[in-house]
């Protein structure tokens, strides 16, 4: 009780102890906690997905500001957060789209996804990353997981593996931990006792705290308005304000104990739609739809202050007749024949092929297709202002497994602590004519560690260094541009 708020501890005290039991109970702190102008809890998603990026269909234009940018024009990657005939509406001003950040990771390509959220190196007799990730970081050595049924949640499509290349979250001393790719296992693990199964018994038991919850509904309704009689107009616009909350919780109690506009825990994922689940061995044409079951239930679950803390591994569709189109083969002949111009091919000559960018962004807009609709869904939840969704890939250019320029993209509403809707450009450290030059004395990276530092920052942990590197400077300090 020492860590709530006023709001939610007159509310708990309002409730009685029986029904602060119930699994919805945080459901309804939040409600009333939101109506009265509180900031919800701050949460964190990251979300990987493979290839790099086309960066000339993802990069600044000439034409575009920090502030005034298009990304709606033909192939652009970036164009599902500026869907609204998709998406319901445009997300432009939910995003901070920044070019110029590099991965060190030593790892030279796809092992680079070790160091996303950790800001470290990767050690080669481990194959691990040296330092835990941010999500764990936050989540249990900061403690700000304990909150929560589930502390945190590592979520994958098709590869359930912990090689630095397959995972993105790392506990103590970079040891790699779990992911879930049966969107079935990770609704029982979410869902659990909050979700009413057909049983007689149980749904006589949800049924009992579903009239208990409504008969404390009751009592707060005549209560509320035997005070607000005696209140000058301010405290009665606040008091109205609990009204509203509480019409809310009386429509989640009607749908059932855990259910409603705000967190509605969804019905169980029909496993007939990924019969398999694992890459090369079958599971590749259900990818699609395991992804949308897990963006679905993650959302949910943040909602319903389940989690706080989410990772979601993306794959590609390297399957032959996939919904894209593209060659059966995503890793081998999309990204492997990329051929950038100057835009994206980090100083070594390319002689640059507009067909290669094309199919590799078709691919790069598919993925961002994915954050745009747990964006909608957040939205729809009431939350994407209080989140922060960190997408990213393990390089820039895919066919030279660069690890410099890597596509980096911040959404959601991060509780006011970033100035959205911006495009960010980080001036190059390394010099044009050299690929890989980490640890010279000309190189200056502005490194993902800073990005690492500022959400941490953003979750008022103060820290001023997150990773391992060599030089001490590449893991220190904010990206001050974020604010």
């Amino acid at each position: 009780m020492t860590r709530l708020t006023p709001t939610r501890r007159a509310f708990l005290r309002a409730m009685g102890a029986g029904v602060a039991a119930l699994p919805f109970s945080r459901l309804l702190q939040s409600s009333v906690a939101q109506a009265a102008g509180e900031t919800l809890p701050l949460k964190f998603v990251t979300i990987y997905h493979p290839h790099g990026l086309a960066a000339e269909l993802w990069a600044m234009r000439s034409s575009d500001s920090e502030s005034a940018f298009d990304i709606a024009y033909p192939n652009c990657s970036l164009q599902p957060f500026d869907d609204a005939a998709t998406y319901g509406k445009s997300f432009k001003d939910k995003l901070l789209v920044i070019e110029g950040i590099d991965h060190l990771s030593n790892a030279n390509g796809h092992d680079s996804a070790g160091t996303i959220l950790t800001g470290s190196t990767i050690d080669g007799s481990k194959r691990r990353p040296f330092n835990s990730s941010l999500d764990q970081f936050l989540a249990v050595t900061k403690n700000l997981g304990s909150e929560t049924r589930i502390t945190s949640v590592n979520l994958g499509v098709g590869n359930d593996a912990t090689d630095p290349g397959l995972t993105l979250s790392y506990g103590d001393g970079g040891t790699p931990l779990p992911k879930i790719i049966d969107p079935v296992a990770a609704f029982h693990l979410l869902f659990d006792g909050l979700a009413v199964s057909s049983n007689p018994v149980d749904m006589a038991a949800a049924t009992r705290k579903q009239k208990l919850g409504q008969s404390v509904v009751d009592f707060v309704r005549w209560d509320v308005n035997r005070l607000r009689t005696g209140l000058a107009a301010p405290e009665q616009q606040k008091l109205d304000q609990h009204l509203t909350a509480l019409h809310e919780i009386e429509k989640q109690l009607s749908a059932g104990a855990a259910g409603g506009p705000l967190c509605a825990v969804p019905a169980a994922p029909d496993a007939t739609k990924f019969p398999s689940l694992k890459q090369y061995n079958g599971g590749e044409p259900y990818f699609d739809a395991i992804t949308d079951a897990h963006i679905d239930m993650l959302a949910q679950a943040l909602a319903c202050d389940v989690t706080r803390f989410g990772t979601l591994f993306l794959n590609d569709l390297s399957y032959a007749t996939n919904p894209l189109g593209l060659p059966a083969d995503n890793h081998g002949a999309v990204a492997h024949t990329y051929n950038a111009s100057a835009v994206g091919n980090n100083g070594v000559m390319q002689t640059g092929d507009p067909a290669s960018w094309q199919r590799l962004a078709m691919f790069n807009r598919y993925a961002y297709g994915k954050v745009a609709r747990l964006m909608q869904k957040l939205d729809q939840l009431g939350i994407l202002d209080s989140t922060i969704i960190y997408v990213t890939s393990d390089m820039g250019n895919p066919s030279l497994h660069s690890t410099r320029n890597v596509p980096t993209v911040l959404a959601g509403g991060v509780n006011g602590k970033f100035r959205m809707g911006r495009r960010l450009k980080m001036a190059p450290g390394c010099p044009t004519s050299d690929l890989w030059c980490p640890g010279k004395p000309t190189y200056t990276p502005t490194t993902n560690s800073k990005i690492l530092v500022s959400i941490a920052q953003a979750f008022g942990v103060e820290v001023d260094t997150f990773g391992t590197q060599p030089d001490p400077k590449d893991v220190t300090g904010a990206l001050s541009q974020l604010a």
